[in-house]
């Protein structure tokens, strides 16, 4: 019995002719509404940390000695030292550009040889891992064309641009 009345309540709410109107809605900023704001430079190191050295920022002691004496020892927090850099400064963007490029050649990167890889490989893999998306189809052509086409054109190169982009500057 339960199951006919179940099957009857089914076939009428079926069959109602019921129109529902909905008033329309929207999710986010329609593409490329939104105005890109800078990361602050607490944002911009630690970012910086992640994506170059995979790690993050540290603290320790810095000691120096002299003839094996300790002299001075005092500590240092990698963060705070970038960060106070960044805030000191009015326009923050060329010491940015600085900063990466200095961790773009520091000991702890590790960058492959021009030779040694794939241009359209490493430059998507560098979009990816930097930007979160695939380069478009017009990126990919630029980035491809100056690797192939400029001897100075490599890994730290590709690295470097992606780093100074507001794309990458801003969140």
């Amino acid at each position: 019995m339960k199951r006919f009345i179940f099957a009857v309540a089914l076939a009428v709410t079926a069959c109602a002719d019921t129109t529902y109107d909905y008033d329309p809605t929207t999710a986010g900023d329609p593409e490329g509404a939104r105005a890109p704001r800078g990361k602050s430079p607490s944002q911009f190191v630690r970012g910086m940390y992640a994506d170059l050295l995979g790690r993050s920022p540290e603290t320790y002691d810095f000691v120096l000695k002299v003839n094996g004496v300790e002299q001075a020892r005092f500590p240092l927090d990698e963060q705070q030292q970038l960060v106070g850099t960044l805030d000191g400064i009015g326009d923050s963007q060329p010491m940015r550009n600085l900063m990466a490029n200095g961790f773009l050649h520091s000991a702890e990167v590790t960058i492959p040889d021009k030779s040694a890889v794939d241009p359209t490989e490493f430059i998507r893999e560098q979009f990816t891992k930097l930007l979160g998306r695939e380069p478009n189809p017009y990126e990919l052509a630029v980035f491809v064309s100056e690797w192939e086409s400029d001897p100075a054109v490599g890994p730290r190169t590709i690295i470097r641009a992606i780093l100074g982009s507001r794309e990458y500057q801003s969140q």
